[in-house]
Order: structure tokens, then sequence, then C-alpha cells
């Protein structure tokens, strides 16, 4: 029988975009029980099914306020909003982050944990159970995006020291790889990315958008988001990125991406 509490923790991981065969992983080594009983174990959650039919469309036909700037790159939705965060909001972020945070991952084709030098800052899950603000943050980007909270992933915070990075990438699944066939059997396909910078960074750490010739300098509670995918649901190979170094002092960001349907009710 398998603790209610890492039962929870399991569900919140397999949420935060975490692909089933690593939650497998993690079940079996956390119980100390076979790959069978933690794979009967997940499907007593009762998660829900790839639909039949995805309608990308409507993650496409967006709104937002004037006080939302959309960036004039043809082809390709990325917007802008000042202020989004609060100087209040984003020290206390900080402030959470430093107490605890991990090397950052990154996405593997076997679905296992990957770190190397591609990408060298270090990373904070935010999971709602574990501060209100996360659930306020998850609450309001929902909002503005118009999208259901159960698509999100998990709230992450990623803290980059002087000289960390993270090489040009793009936040979706690759078409045609092992990458996709795992990451996408859950929640589907990443479609928006929203990312909120927590402080000032006086020289470097842009993020750097190669094929729109676009840098963005952090600056306090300004957010950025992109939708990572053309209207009929195809990769936007536009919107690969990268994070720069920081040069003069540490960059802290929010990242939240978002996917194509969702696990539970």
């Amino acid at each position: 029988m398998i603790d209610p509490n890492i039962r929870d923790i399991a569900i919140e991981t397999a949420l935060g975009g975490s692909p089933k065969k690593s939650l497998i992983d993690t079940i079996v080594n956390i119980n100390n029980i076979s790959k069978e009983e933690a794979t009967d174990v997940i499907n007593s959650f009762n998660f829900h099914s790839q639909p039949k039919r995805i309608n990308y469309r409507k993650f496409s036909n967006k709104k937002f306020p004037h006080t939302i700037k959309r960036l004039p790159f043809p082809f390709t939705q990325i917007y802008k909003y000042d202020d989004f965060l609060d100087k209040t909001e984003c020290k206390k972020l900080i402030r959470i982050t430093d107490e605890k945070v991990s090397k950052s991952t990154l996405c593997d084709p076997e679905g296992k944990i990957l770190k190397n030098d591609y990408r060298t800052s270090y990373t904070r899950s935010l999971f709602n159970y574990d501060y209100a603000i996360s659930d306020n943050i998850n609450s309001r980007i929902a909002t503005i995006l118009n999208l259901n909270p159960k698509i999100g992933e998990t709230l992450q915070i990623q803290k980059y020291h002087p000289g960390e990075y993270y090489k040009e990438h793009n936040d979706y699944f690759h078409w045609f790889t092992p990458e996709h066939d795992i990451y996408t059997e859950w929640m589907g396909q990443r479609t928006w990315t929203f990312m909120v910078y927590l402080n000032d960074v006086e020289k470097g750490g842009e993020t750097f958008f190669k094929h729109l010739n676009l840098k963005i300098k952090p600056k306090q509670g300004m957010a950025i988001f992109w939708n990572n995918l053309f209207p009929f649901g195809g990769p936007n190979w536009k919107t690969l990125h990268e994070a720069l170094p920081p040069v003069s002092n540490n960059k802290y960001v929010i990242t939240k991406w978002w996917r194509s349907w969702s696990l539970i009710d």
C-alpha cells in the first residue's frame, strides 16, 4: 500500500510534466517496490487518456488587455507584460529559491533525469502545497492566458549564477523523436511558455531568440510569454531561444509551461 503522502506527491509530479517512465522509477526507489507494482499504482490514479482530437487553434486565438504588448514578429505569438509581479513578490520568491535549489535537468530520450553542461543553472519547483504564493501566481497566469489551470506544469524558478546559462533550445517536444513519444504521453505537447524575471540584471542574462534576432533584458517583475506552436499545432521553430549567462549578478526567473490536455479534472 503506497503512503498517501507519496501518492499526492506522485500525482503532483505527473501534473508537473514528469514522464510516466521517470515517475515509475521514482515510485520504485521511494517505496522499494517492483516496476510492475509501481505501474499498478500509477494506473490507479485514473488519469485521462489523450483526447482523440486536440483543437490547437483555441491555443492561438487569444485576446489580451492593452497593458500586454505583442512583439511584432510575423507568424509568432510573443508578448511582454511589465510589472506582472511587484517588488515584494519578487523578493519573496527569490528568498524561497535560495532556501533550496538543485541542478537543472534536461529532457532525455529515455525519460531519465539528465544533467550536463548544456544547461548549468539551478532550479526549484514550487508546488501549490508548499507556498500560497505559488497557487496565486498559477491562477493569475491561467487567467491571463485563459487556460485551464489543470494543463499547466508545476511552477519553476531558475537561478543563474554569473556565467551560468541554458544553450539554445525549444520548449516544445520535437516531432518524430523518442523524446516526443515519452514526454507527450501525459498532457500532450507544450503550448505556451510564461516566464517572469524576478530581478534586474545589469549586464548579460538576456533571453535570446536567434531566429527573431530578439534579446530581452531581464527586468524585475516583467513577464514574457509565447506560443510554442503554430495554429495548426505544429512546432514553431522560431521560438528557439537561449538563456545567456549573467555577468554582473545572479539572475532569477519563473517559468510556467502549458500543455495540450489535462490528466485530471
